[in-house]
């Protein structure tokens, strides 16, 4: 009699995902050129700029019709309902500060963007986490994580004075490279203001979703650097949009409104100074 076999002659079936479900679970990344965005940001911008020149046109032109029917007090200043000057010697002035809001109306527009985008990749990059603990480990974060993720580049440097204002460093940011025209390095770093204030709202928008809401200001004193600077706020007082107040170069040497004692820092890698 021949001993029963320990193996079972049934063969196990191993089960198959379909592919739909396969490719919901592994989905094909889409790459695209690294400069890509790069070409993409002047169309960007300008069209922006049409978008609030627009904007700016209707309600100005709205503006004068109600003064024409004498619902608004009269400025005297030079336009009329079609937007042409009108005013003597003041032409010029109300065409500067036409261009002066739409530029502001322009930058508004990016930081709304910017304040999304930040959010919602700080809140993908933190799903399978724990939870950040303090504000310095949110800083780290955005520093390494958050940059390179965005920028394929990490901040060069981290300083903080351990009282809420926060110094980030880019010696080379990637936005700022190919920065450059035939009109010479004044024009250049003009373009750059245009250039930073999506970066400087994506990081604002980033620590808003992480639960620190800060003032951020981005600034270059040449390029390609660039200087984040941050300062917490309280949480009733958190600001809509960046405000501007002078950076720390890239030389490392802090100025007066980087804060009160806020200490040199370590010259590469992520050093963080101060007590």
């Amino acid at each position: 009699m021949s001993r029963p076999s320990s193996t079972s002659g049934h063969t196990q079936v191993t089960p198959t995902v379909p592919p739909a479900v396969h490719a919901l679970a592994s989905p094909t990344p889409l790459l695209i050129d690294a400069q890509l965005p790069g070409y993409l940001v002047p169309s960007v911008l300008s069209l922006l700029r049409d978008s609030a020149a627009h904007v700016v046109r209707q309600k100005r032109l709205a503006e004068d019709a109600l003064r024409a029917e004498g619902l608004l007090p009269s400025t005297g200043a030079g336009t009329d309902v079609n937007g042409n000057g009108n005013g003597k010697g003041k032409g010029r002035a109300a065409e500067d500060d036409e261009a002066e809001l739409i530029e502001g109306e322009m930058i508004k527009r990016v930081e709304r963007i910017g304040l999304m985008v930040g959010g919602y990749i700080a809140e993908k990059l933190t799903l399978a986490r724990p939870p950040l603990a303090s504000h310095l480990d949110i800083i780290k974060f955005i520093c390494k994580d958050l940059f390179l993720y965005v920028y394929s580049k990490q901040i060069d440097n981290l300083r903080t004075n351990h009282r809420g204002v926060f110094v980030l460093q880019s010696h080379a940011f990637p936005p700022l490279v190919p920065l450059s025209s035939y009109r010479g390095s004044a024009a250049d770093m003009e373009a750059a203001k245009a250039h930073l204030v999506f970066p400087q709202a994506l990081v604002q928008g980033a620590l808003a979703r992480l639960g620190m809401p800060a003032s951020v200001t981005a600034e270059t004193s040449g390029l390609p650097q660039c200087t984040f600077q941050i300062r917490t706020v309280k949480a009733s007082n958190a600001p809509t949009s960046a405000t501007n107040t002078p950076a720390v170069p890239s030389s490392g040497t802090p100025v007066p409104s980087a804060g009160p004692g806020l200490p040199a820092s370590a010259s590469t890698g992520l050093g963080i100074a101060g007590t």
